[in-house]
């Protein structure tokens, strides 16, 4: 899970279910956000968001702050559709040294 928030480039954002997704543990989006909340600095947590683009509440500001200032633009309390990575984006699959997202465990 590391490996895939330290990958998004950036100015660009993932949701907890994509990173679980490409973590290979997929539906757990909760236990993302876990180990996010406790890892401090050494993962950029910050580019992490809801599936509905808003950001964590307890920490929201904070995100909000960080992301501005990679250039990712928020309106509403959410970030724009435009800085969300697409699903198969080549430059992060790239950096995780494969073509396409892992399957799930629970799909094997």
């Amino acid at each position: 899970m590391a490996r895939v928030v330290r990958a998004i480039p950036k100015g660009r954002v993932l949701s907890y279910s994509r990173v679980a997704v490409l973590a290979g543990i997929a539906g757990r989006a909760r236990l993302v956000g876990k180990v996010l909340g406790r890892t401090g600095t050494g993962l950029p947590w910050w580019r992490v968001v809801r599936a509905d683009r808003t950001l964590a509440s307890p920490v929201a500001q904070l995100q909000a702050r960080r992301l501005l200032r990679e250039g990712v633009l928020l309106k509403g309390g959410r970030v724009m559709a435009a800085y969300v990575l697409p699903v198969g984006d080549s430059r992060l699959l790239r950096a995780l040294g494969r073509s396409r997202p892992r399957p799930s465990r629970r799909a094997r």
